[in-house]
């Protein structure tokens, strides 16, 4: 009898237990309507502006709240957008056509002298209606690629997942403290433009040292010029590009990367990123975000036998 009791007992016990799970679990499946507070929309300016002679494009668009998908920011299609030489004996106006989807464009003409050069300074001018935007940068020299070899790895687990072939780069730093670089990969002229692939370093990439214009470190040479989830196959054309930018860029970069990074449980609160794009008017606060670099650019390509 005493034991028919202690069952009973037990079972009544168990039967609870699976209630209160049961009543735990199905509250974790509520859904919790998050109001966020849409402030006004910023004015986000996509100006990255090289000495090459191909179409050089900024892009103006305005942003959308933190939930949105992206790829659906608004384009600003009535703004007038140009860059002043500030450097050349009279200030040379570049002017940038609208052409779609916010992305307004200059070919620069080397028979007329309207290239960018290296040394000078350039003004970035964005008229919006009555809104003047105007930002700075110096198009700062950057190094030369000596090659690029070709490596055969055998892909054996993290980070390196398929076995074939992946590049490293050649370059040695400039010499002399200060000097900020982006280093952009192509597969088949396709940018790998993944946060992940992001690829900037700071001189050589270790100034902790204080070691200066020598070979890059391998992660910037190496590590980040790969994608190690795909190895590169025969036919495919590989090209880097060393694009400079100064120390201004670098850090928004940086701020760029560690916000994508920025999860888990000891988040903080995700942060506005500044800007180096402001508005003409002190007194009017128009809200800004993206950024304005002139840079050079050195390149090498190899095709994977």
């Amino acid at each position: 009898m005493k034991i028919q009791q202690l069952s009973s007992k037990k079972s009544i016990f168990n039967v609870l237990i699976a209630v209160i799970a049961v009543t735990l679990f199905g509250s974790c499946e509520d859904v919790i309507q998050v109001d966020v507070i849409n402030t006004s929309p910023k004015i986000v300016v996509d100006a990255f502006v090289n000495n090459q002679r191909d179409t050089q494009t900024i892009r103006l668009t305005r942003s959308i709240g933190y939930f949105d998908s992206t790829g659906k920011e608004p384009a600003i299609a009535s703004a007038q957008v140009s860059i002043v030489d500030q450097t050349a004996s009279f200030p040379k106006l570049f002017v940038f056509k609208y052409t779609n989807n916010g992305k307004y464009q200059f070919i620069p003409n080397p028979v007329t002298g309207d290239t960018f050069s290296i040394g000078h300074d350039y003004a970035l001018l964005v008229v919006i209606n009555r809104d003047t935007l105007v930002s700075f940068s110096r198009l700062n020299p950057t190094t030369v690629i000596d090659s690029l070899h070709l490596v055969d790895v055998e892909g054996n687990g993290p980070p390196i997942n398929t076995t074939g072939k992946y590049v490293e780069l050649y370059a040695n730093d400039r010499v002399g403290q200060g000097d900020f670089y982006w280093i952009k990969t192509f597969r088949n002229d396709t940018f790998s433009n993944s946060i992940n692939q992001l690829n900037i370093s700071a001189d050589m990439g270790n100034t902790s040292n204080g070691q200066d214009g020598k070979l890059f470190i391998y992660p910037v040479r190496y590590n980040q010029v790969n994608d190690f989830s795909r190895s590169y196959k025969t036919g495919e054309t590989v090209r880097l590009e060393i694009h400079s930018i100064n120390a201004l860029v670098f850090a928004w970069f940086n701020l760029v990367i560690n916000e994508n990074r920025n999860g888990g449980l000891f988040a903080t609160p995700p942060a506005n990123i500044f800007s180096n794009v402001f508005s003409f008017n002190p007194n009017k606060k128009v809200p800004v975000g993206g950024c304005f670099c002139m840079s050079a650019v050195c390149s090498a390509s190899v095709t994977i036998p």
